[in-house]
């Protein structure tokens, strides 16, 4: 999500201000029209030119003025903008804190319900809340050291608590964590990089946990068909390489009973899935938007709510429909494409999504 500047708040500019900003625009860019519309500095540029490179030479060198450019294509003319960065209000790094003990709370607890006969429900507790908060606090973490990289101004992640499995509901401790991004990136690069970064750390985690987690799940029998989780595809896969299911005997089911770590492996590619949906300000959805056109993003945001709704996941179709009533503002510089090799890097985000998503029928 973002905070990012949307106004020009600041010292209205004056003329020496505008000559000082055309002459370092000028430096960069082929000019075909420069003026002030509406207090702003306005540069119509000649088309076909370099921009990625010579976008980020000037905001370099606008930094020394607090100002910043923005480059986006109108009318069929590329159109540079310069505005006054506003003021970034520091984060609370209290609020992160509360939030992150009080996640450990509700998880441990989580964890200690969901161990059953099957581990002692201390350590159960224990191993899931460091298995599951690993898994978000790394994604997390990726979005943040990408930011951080590119120049972005990001919080500390947010952990958000959540119910534990208690009275038949599902709840697994914890509604996951977010970082807030207080500035835009640069280019169609950094969105993605940034965009990227998080579920490739949550996925190579799940996968791991997933896998220490089977390594200690046990087979049960029973004769009586009992209700089962549904999974994602790479948590099946694993399964049936890691927990041989021998043929229970006659009359009975065999089914294998989740460690908790092994469960936070399934949260977590739950997790990896829902952010890898191509839409509105999910990490699929910054993807998006730096390789398609608003237009498009809309018609793939449209098609991931739809996704959920036919999944069963109606609470996260109803806020993915809720956070993309809000315009999704791309990068500083609009214009720009994204790099030959971020767009082949887009098929090992496909392969990811396909291998964290549930398949409609048990393989």
């Amino acid at each position: 999500m973002n905070e990012a500047p949307s106004g020009t708040a600041g010292a209205p500019f004056v003329q020496a201000n505008f000559e000082r900003i055309s002459t370092l625009v000028s430096t960069e860019f082929q000019i075909e029209e420069a003026l002030m519309e509406h207090n702003i500095p306005t540069f119509y540029l000649k088309q076909p030119q370099e921009t990625k490179q010579a976008f980020l030479k000037l905001l370099k060198n606008l930094e020394a003025m607090n100002l910043i450019p923005i480059l986006r294509r109108q009318s069929g003319r590329v159109v540079l903008k310069v505005i006054a960065k506003l003021p970034i209000k520091k984060s609370n790094v209290l609020i992160n804190w509360i939030l992150f003990f009080a996640t450990i709370a509700t998880t441990f607890l989580t964890g200690y319900i969901l161990s059953g006969d099957i581990t002692d429900p201390i350590f159960g507790g224990a191993a899931f809340t460091i298995a599951l908060l690993m898994i978000l606090g790394l994604h997390e973490l990726g979005h943040k050291i990408a930011a951080n990289k590119k120049g972005v101004d990001a919080t500390p992640p947010y952990f958000i608590p959540g119910p534990p499995p208690i009275g038949g509901f599902l709840g697994i401790g914890t509604f996951g964590a977010v970082i807030m991004q207080k500035s835009l990136p640069p280019n169609k690069d950094a969105l993605f990089d940034i965009g990227s970064s998080g579920p490739i750390m949550s996925f190579v985690l799940a996968a791991v946990f997933t896998a220490i987690g089977f390594v200690f799940s046990p087979i049960t029998y029973s004769s009586e068909q009992l209700p089962t989780l549904q999974v994602p595809l790479l948590f099946m896969l694993l399964a049936r390489v890691l927990v041989p299911v021998p043929i229970p005997p006659s009359g009975q089911y065999a089914y294998i009973m989740l460690h908790p770590v092994a469960f936070a492996g399934w949260v977590g590619m739950l997790v990896t899935m829902l952010n890898l949906l191509p839409a509105a300000m999910l990490d699929g959805g910054h993807v998006a938007r730096s390789i398609a056109s608003e237009k498009m993003t809309t018609i793939l945001t449209f098609l991931s709510v739809l996704l959920l709704i036919v999944e069963g996941f109606w609470p996260m179709a109803f806020f993915v429909l809720f956070i993309s009533m809000y315009r999704h503002p791309g990068p500083l510089d609009d214009v720009s494409s994204l790099s030959v090799s971020r767009k082949a890097f887009i098929f090992l985000l496909i392969a990811i999504f396909i291998l964290c998503s549930f398949p409609p029928i048990e393989l």
